[in-house]
């Protein structure tokens, strides 16, 4: 069947998923970590692929450290996109835009940092593309990767009543919607980076309370209380295996 393009979704994308609270929170924790985990001081001479970059939030995190970044997308709304907004770092030649899938890239492993947030689940291979995100990354380099938790979607389902739906296994969203094809066990995820030569540094459940919890319970929160205990839960278990999404960031071995 394919993997998902965004193409005609990307005004609901941008709205559910970065100009909400859940949106922000996500984003707070991902700048959180990656400053705890990454060299900062060697940001400015890395070279970075950002794999499935969607809306470019990511490449701009990058860009505003000095990195240079090689950005691409299958869909030709978000590279249009990122192509304007990011039109004078692309001049300067900080930033490359490219419209390809995962399937089609062939970047060569030159990379200091790949990083791929929210893409594998879109996809109907998604180890197939692990396993060429990890190989694009230099000895020595760092690999983040985020990934939408398939216990999390499991665990939603049972408390919203679809227990059928959630002991078949087949958890998958239809396409068209906002909820991936192939959900990661972030467990099976971790063995193949390992078993791939990579050290994980860092494996945090990004949303661990905030996706289970009422909308009005939400609401009684302050967004700065509510990011502060995500950030202090986020790696301890069991609540980096309870989040939205887990988000890992590894090292290559040298």
């Amino acid at each position: 069947m394919g993997d998902v393009n965004f193409n005609g979704l990307i005004d609901r994308f941008a709205q559910q998923i970065y100009q909400s609270r859940k949106g922000r929170l996500r984003m707070h924790l991902i700048d959180a970590l990656y400053r705890q985990y990454l060299p900062e001081a060697e940001m400015s001479s890395m070279r970075v692929l950002d794999a499935g970059g969607g809306l470019g939030q990511m490449s701009h995190w990058f860009l505003t450290r000095g990195s240079s970044v090689d950005y691409f997308d299958i869909s030709s709304a978000m590279v249009q996109t990122v192509a304007t907004d990011f039109a004078e770092s692309i001049a300067q030649g900080r930033l490359s835009v490219a419209e390809c899938s995962i399937t089609e890239a062939a970047y060569p492993p030159v990379y200091d940092l790949v990083n791929a947030h929210a893409l594998l689940e879109w996809l109907e291979d998604p180890y197939d593309a692990l396993a060429t995100l990890m190989q694009s990354v230099k000895p020595g380099g760092y690999l983040g990767l985020m990934v939408y938790n398939k216990h999390l979607l499991m665990l939603r389902h049972l408390m919203r009543g679809t227990l059928k739906r959630a002991m078949s296994g087949d958890l998958g969203g239809d396409r068209g919607g906002l909820t991936p094809i192939s959900p990661l066990d972030p467990t099976e995820v971790g063995d193949f980076l390992s078993a791939g030569g990579f050290q994980i540094l860092c494996q945090a459940g990004v949303r661990t309370f905030s996706d289970l919890a009422e909308k009005t319970v939400l609401e009684w929160y302050d967004e700065t209380d509510q990011f502060a205990a995500e950030l202090a839960l986020c790696e301890q278990r069991p609540y980096c295996d309870l989040g939205r999404y887990v988000l890992f960031i590894a090292r290559r071995s040298s």
